[in-house]
């Protein structure tokens, strides 16, 4: 699944071209004040723009302004966004903290709560920053999907042959569209998809059919599209909070588990799984979202400022996500871990059984959306 850098550099241009959400919810809110906890700098951040000694784009002063502090609501481990970050989101917080510290000359600060100190379920997430609870969060976009029908097309298990297929929805009017619709559902405003490459399958044997996975209980995220197709697959299906993940491993409560690798090393989850398995049976991303009460208290350049320097962060997250993806599979063998190539023929059966869900994800999208987005990456991949 190689991307070229030319797709790479045209993805940069179409999503600089994408129209900012425009502000929503009520404007109650009140500025943090806690002192700030300033995050680390990923060592490849990008240089900062402009030649006024501001450091920002074109020129835009923006150490001028309200002084605000914001607060990262995460299920992020704490050592994901330790020292320069370990997966494509823990470095790409790292990368936005860093960089509107910086061009903002320390008027705005920031601070991570990892761990789900400050939320754990969708609920909790959405509420929470519809409350003003928090600034910022981060939310799958399969759990998003529970609020938000039309997220649950990033979902879709095995559409998604490559990057490029992913990346032409991202950088296509149907994500604008979704991030709207979201807006109109939650007001919360979703800034960015910072995505983290494509989930795998672990467990303490080798699995290369779904007859394999019979008896086998596998932990999934709490999202009726992924739990269907696993069961679909022959498994016994067991939601578990990622922030327990480890210890339901541990424990034995559950035998495998499937995750984007970013997350398998970050989490350590190869410590209690003897197996990788490279299934890329689904393309992940995050959205990086705001609080609408939190969106209420900026000024319209602040609003702004955000808005493209998170445009800037998830090109620069794509930027790192194969080789990232790449090296995770490597610390995993360091580890102890057997990474598992399924063959073609092997995959194909994969694919095959996962399409009997696809009538799941059209239902709860609705049949408009889910077949505009087919048929768009249809003939995205025809055309390629």
């Amino acid at each position: 699944m190689k991307k070229t850098m030319k797709k790479v550099i045209a993805a940069m241009v179409s999503a600089a071209m994408l129209l900012p959400l425009a502000a929503c919810g009520n404007s109650n809110a009140t500025s943090a004040t806690a002192p700030a906890a300033a995050a680390s700098s990923d060592g490849a951040a990008a240089e900062k723009k402009g030649g006024d000694g501001t450091g920002s784009p074109g020129g835009v002063d923006h150490t001028q302004g309200a002084s605000f502090k914001i607060r990262f609501a995460t299920n992020s481990s704490a050592g994901d966004v330790a020292g320069e970050g370990i997966s494509q989101t823990g470095k790409g917080m790292i990368y936005f903290c860093k960089q509107i510290e910086e061009r903002s000359g320390g008027r705005i600060t920031t601070q991570i709560f990892t761990d789900g100190q400050l939320a754990s379920s969708t609920q909790e997430y959405i509420g929470g920053a519809q409350n003003g609870a928090y600034e910022m969060f981060m939310l799958n976009c399969g759990s998003w999907a529970d609020y938000t029908p039309a997220y649950a097309g990033l979902n879709i298990p095995y559409l998604y042959m490559d990057y490029d297929d992913a990346y032409a929805v991202l950088d296509s009017q149907i994500r604008q569209e979704w991030d709207q619709r979201a807006q109109a559902d939650t007001k919360c405003i979703p800034l960015a998809h910072l995505d983290i490459g494509f989930r795998q399958l672990t467990a303490n044997k080798e699995i290369h059919a779904p007859a394999d996975l019979k008896g086998v209980k596998i932990r999934t995220m709490v999202d009726p599209i992924q739990m269907n197709c696993w069961e679909a697959f022959g498994a016994s299906v067991t939601p578990v909070p990622y922030a327990e993940l480890y210890t339901a491993l541990q424990q034995k409560l559950v035998d495998a588990q499937e995750n984007p690798p970013s997350n398998i090393v970050s989490s350590k989850l190869y410590e209690m799984q003897s197996y990788c398995m490279k299934t890329n049976h689904n393309f992940t991303t995050t959205i990086m979202a705001a609080s609408p009460v939190f969106w209420d208290t900026l000024s319209e350049e602040d609003k702004v400022f955000l808005q493209e320097l998170w445009k800037e962060t998830e090109m620069y997250v794509r930027s790192l996500t194969e080789n990232l993806s790449d090296g995770f599979f490597d610390e995993m063998q360091s580890k102890g871990t057997t990474v598992v190539e399924l063959t073609t023929d092997e995959l194909k059966v994969f694919q095959d059984v996962a399409k009997s869900v696809w009538p799941q994800v059209e239902e709860q999208m609705g049949s408009e959306a889910y077949n505009k987005l087919v048929d768009f990456v249809m003939d995205y991949q025809a055309n390629k």
